[in-house]
């Protein structure tokens, strides 16, 4: 063993990738991992990350004055990575880099909510604004709890509310383009399982052979794959909900009977966001993997699919978000129904009869 440290262990040998593989038990009693080419740049990995669990150690517990950079280290090692996955925790330590890069060495308890709002204004993103906040948030209620600080320097912040882009479905005759416009594309079958069953993309890269029932013409959703820096990683599905079983129009579930390799779409995100960009521009309307799926949601909705089932369809663990979020009324829709709107007070409004 490099490093004679209980609760440290290198393999001897290396993983079928060829990489070498050892772990430090944390306080919790969990494993964090650590890779690399050699036994030795396994063993400077663990003792770099030792040293850095032991500064925050001195700085927590001794005389030495708490900075937000330290307590920072600690929240995210204790109360995040245990409990997120690998895409969160990049999210978190992403859309915290401004934080850190203002308050990493300042005392955690003379941070004033002026200071707070300065650096969250000074975030030009108004999505990235909101997620710092958030974890900023979170680190400085634990801190509170902790007896760090007296006062949560976000408690009194004046920020306007981020409001999500608004994203419309296709209407039936932008549809109809769409698919004339891709029938050729290798990213075809892809587009046209996402608009025909409403996954979401990380949900339908992650799809195998395997996961058809090609019996009862149904697709199972079990997983979903992100990709961080560069690396595919596949990961459980963001709720319990999005755990479902849909059903496939017969004519996809032959094409997918009939892929030869076992990995259905074997694509990155960035791969079908350009492909999706460079047919919007061609066309002329906005069109994405998320746009599609709205797309299936709003013809749920003129199908009349009862609320609870598009719910179960989408995977999304609160029937709010199917109805309100989901769902449009588009034009066409709404002028389906014009005749009968109008019944409803022709008897009212006729004063012939009166």
């Amino acid at each position: 063993m490099l490093i004679d440290v209980s609760g440290v262990s290198i393999n001897s040998k290396p993983r079928k990738d060829g990489r070498f593989q050892g772990y430090v038990l944390t306080e919790e009693g969990r494993p964090k991992y650590f890779y690399g080419k050699s036994r030795e740049e396994v063993a400077e990995k663990i003792s770099d990350y030792l040293k850095g669990v032991q500064r925050t150690k001195r700085r927590i517990n001794g005389k030495q004055a708490v900075t937000f950079g330290a307590f920072y280290e600690k929240w995210l090692e204790l109360y995040k990575k245990p409990n997120l996955k690998p895409s969160s925790i990049v999210n978190i330590v992403d859309t915290l880099k401004p934080a850190l890069a203002k308050f990493a060495d300042v005392q955690i308890t003379k941070i004033t909510t002026d200071q707070v709002q300065a650096l969250l204004l000074s975030i030009k993103s108004p999505n990235s604004r909101n997620k710092c906040k958030v974890n900023l948030n979170q680190i400085f209620t634990k801190a509170l709890k902790s007896g760090l600080i007296k006062v949560n320097p976000c408690d009194n912040l004046e920020l306007k509310k981020h409001q999500d882009n608004h994203v419309d479905g296709l209407t039936p005759e932008q549809q109809e383009i769409f698919l004339r416009e891709t029938v050729n594309s290798k990213y075809s079958l892809l587009f046209r399982l996402v608009l025909a069953t409403g996954v979401r993309i990380g949900e339908a890269l992650a799809l195998y052979k395997t996961d058809v029932d090609f019996d009862k013409c149904t697709l199972a959703v079990t997983k979903d794959v992100v990709f961080i820096r560069g690396e595919r990683i596949e990961q459980p599905p963001k709720t319990r909900a999005a755990f479902r079983v849909l059903p496939l129009p017969q004519s996809l579930c032959d094409e997918l009977k009939a892929a030869k390799a076992d990995l259905l779409f074997p694509f990155t995100y960035n791969s079908v966001r350009l492909a999706m960009q460079k047919i919007a521009d061609k066309l002329g309307f906005n069109v994405t993997a998320h746009v599609l799926r709205h797309t299936f949601s709003d013809r749920l909705e003129e199908a009349g699919i009862p609320p609870k089932v598009k719910q179960y369809l989408m995977g999304h663990a609160k029937l709010d978000i199917t109805q309100n979020k989901y769902t449009e009324a588009q034009s066409h829709y709404v002028n389906a129904f014009s005749d009968s709107v109008r019944g409803c007070f022709d008897t009212f409004f006729d004063t012939e009869n009166s």
